[in-house]
């Protein structure tokens, strides 16, 4: 009987240490339901981060609703950094041809078109496009590195603040900006990328302007998000002749659906 009961103590005592193993066991086949209940209550409090206002303040008045829209603006931003060398010609026959049928199309528009490397250079501002003469290899020529959100930064508030001097109101116009470049920010110094995503965030909300990006040899997707503009309207273009042209066919694409809707 005693070595009965020392039998049974002795296998109730190995059990005891083989105990803690078994719920661990288990736990590393299972997942845990607490954090998924932690996670989901960490984003239903955490509150959407307010953009600044960073564009000139206009007072949307009646006044303004009663005006006529004013004729859709199409903006081009384009890279002549030194790695677009090779591309250099492909870019000014795929913007000549952009704008071509651009100026097929009815009904009136305007065009502003900005070229970057480490300076700026503005092409044209607000030119009826009817009259906007094509680009040539006096204007477009590789050189430089690439201050991306200095450019950027810089059209979008010259944009909106010639027609805050000028008493257009920014909501009754249609704005299109076209972003082409080939390679990462590298040399800005003037705009930082948090300023220009909420430039680029408030003209969308307040304004309703619109914002395609297009680039070769980066991720597109992921850059068009980091400056507040939705990956759909991203796209990745190869760097050669037939990538170059693809882009400014996008372009086309764009700016015919904007002028038409």
């Amino acid at each position: 009987m005693k070595k009965n009961l020392l039998k049974v103590l002795a296998l109730a005592g190995a059990l005891f240490l083989l105990a803690p193993a078994v719920p661990a066991a288990a736990a590393d086949s299972q997942p845990e339901q607490p954090a998924p209940r932690q996670e989901k209550q960490k984003q239903d409090t955490e509150k959407p981060k307010k953009v600044k206002a960073v564009l000139p303040k206009h007072k949307h008045t009646a006044g303004c609703e009663k005006t006529q829209a004013e004729p859709v603006l199409l903006v081009c931003i384009l890279d002549r950094s030194g790695s677009m060398h090779s591309l250099a010609a492909d870019t000014i026959g795929g913007y000549n041809s952009f704008l071509a049928k651009q100026k097929a199309e009815e009904g009136k528009a305007e065009l502003t078109t900005v070229l970057f490397d480490d300076q700026y250079e503005v092409l044209l501002e607000r030119k009826p496009l009817a009259e906007a003469p094509e680009l040539t290899a006096r204007e477009y020529f590789a050189r430089g590195t690439t201050a991306l959100l200095d450019a950027v930064g810089k059209t979008i508030m010259t944009t909106a603040g010639s027609m805050e001097k000028e008493g257009i109101c920014p909501q009754r116009r249609k704005v299109l900006f076209m972003i082409m470049t080939d390679g990462l920010e590298n040399a800005s110094r003037e705009y930082k990328r948090e300023k220009v995503r909420d430039m680029i965030t408030e003209a969308q909300e307040k304004y309703g302007w619109q914002f395609i990006f297009m680039g070769a040899n980066i991720d597109s997707f992921a850059e068009a998000q980091s400056l507040g503009i939705d990956r759909k309207n991203a796209m990745n273009y190869e760097a050669s002749g037939e990538g170059v042209q693809a882009s400014f066919q996008q372009m086309d694409r764009a700016a015919t659906a904007a002028r038409r809707n």
